[in-house]
């Protein structure tokens, strides 16, 4: 079990409970969860309340538009997790990023609508890969907004990860962005090389002086 004082501790498994207290986070964020659609397998856990699955994180969706307004929410309630963020790792291109809220990973994927179906992008935190997924399915039910008796509505997208495979999906290994190269100066050795080149240019100045005291001397005596 997570422990409280860890802001970015996530359970490894979790039941129903844990998944539906985790949703009343997100409720709080209203122009967050408005615009989110949870996986199917979420489903039956979000509509009976009931459920024996075990679940390791929660996938949600969004339009690809809305992707940048909802990184934004994500910012300003102190959620973001920057290595999390496939921009982070990618030329601008937008695959999606992953967060924690109420102690449960949150993997939040993209969708854009296609003449054929639509084009799933997701980002895989922990390997660090992308995904381009296309599906052709019936759009009529691919999302779906259903309300419930006690009046909440329940956003469903018919998308699961494990739908990703090597026949639909294009992958690719996301390289981190180059970082700037920061160069340390030294200051106690610009210092100790000063100290020496004023100790040399004593010296040769004390060496001139002797050298004319010599030659007006030789020149009186002489």
């Amino acid at each position: 079990m997570a422990g409280n004082n860890d802001k970015y501790a996530y359970y490894a498994t979790f039941p129903t409970n844990i998944l539906l207290a985790a949703k009343e986070l997100l409720k709080s964020m209203p122009a967050f969860y408005n615009n989110i659609y949870f996986s199917t397998k979420y489903a039956n856990a979000l509509w009976n309340g009931e459920s024996d699955d075990i679940f390791a994180n929660v996938t949600i969706l969004t339009e690809v538009d809305k992707i940048d307004k909802l990184r934004n929410i994500i910012k300003s309630n102190f959620l973001y997790i920057n290595d999390w963020d496939s921009l982070r790792n990618t030329n601008g291109e937008d695959y999606g990023f992953s967060f924690i809220a109420g102690h449960v990973k949150y993997i939040l994927l993209t969708f854009r609508e296609t003449p054929e179906g639509y084009v799933v992008r997701s980002y895989d935190a922990d390997r660090g890969d992308c995904y381009e997924t296309t599906i052709s399915v019936d759009k009529k039910y691919f999302l779906d907004v259903s309300m419930k008796e006690n009046g909440e509505f329940v956003r469903i997208c018919d998308f699961n990860l494990e739908y990703i495979n090597n026949n639909n999906s294009k992958k690719f290994r996301a390289q981190k962005k180059a970082e700037p190269e920061m160069i340390i100066y030294k200051k106690e050795g610009y210092a100790i090389t000063n100290m020496y080149l004023l100790f040399l240019l004593a010296v040769i100045c004390l060496l001139v002086v002797w050298v004319a005291y010599c030659y007006i001397k030789f020149r009186v005596l002489g």
